[in-house]
């Protein structure tokens, strides 16, 4: 883990916990607001009366956006390991299966390139003694 040193700052784990703990809560919080703003404008609608916390879906929508990208950048790392872990071993296998059924013709043409590397040096050698 020498390579991890690097890349990380030393408040590096207390940003991500800092993310993942305040991501889910400005979420919570901005999701419940635009509930109480929807359930504010709807209910409105059968009253005489305008909506009274209609501008709860407002205040409530940017910090559930703000939430999301805390989530986002809190768990970041551990998707993109758990994406890593399903992904290589199907590269692996991909890079397997084409190195086994593609042996053939890498052969083939390493040999076609071979014979032209050949014939061209034996072109070479006649065309320098005509000059």
């Amino acid at each position: 883990m020498m390579g991890m040193e690097k890349l990380e700052s030393p408040r590096h784990k207390s940003a991500r916990k800092f993310l993942r703990v305040a991501g889910p809560m400005l979420l919570l919080v901005g999701l419940v607001l635009v509930l109480i703003g929807a359930i504010s404008f709807f209910g409105a609608m059968n009253a005489a009366e305008p909506p009274r916390y209609f501008w709860c879906a407002f205040a409530g929508m940017p910090l559930a956006f703000l939430g999301l990208v805390f989530c986002k950048f809190g768990y970041m790392g551990a998707v993109a390991r758990y994406m890593a872990a399903e992904v290589a071993p199907v590269g692996k296998d991909t890079a397997n299966y084409m190195a086994r059924e593609t042996a053939e013709a890498v052969k083939t043409a390493a040999r076609a390139v071979t014979e032209g590397i050949r014939e061209g040096r034996s072109g070479d050698s006649i065309s320098n003694i005509e000059r």
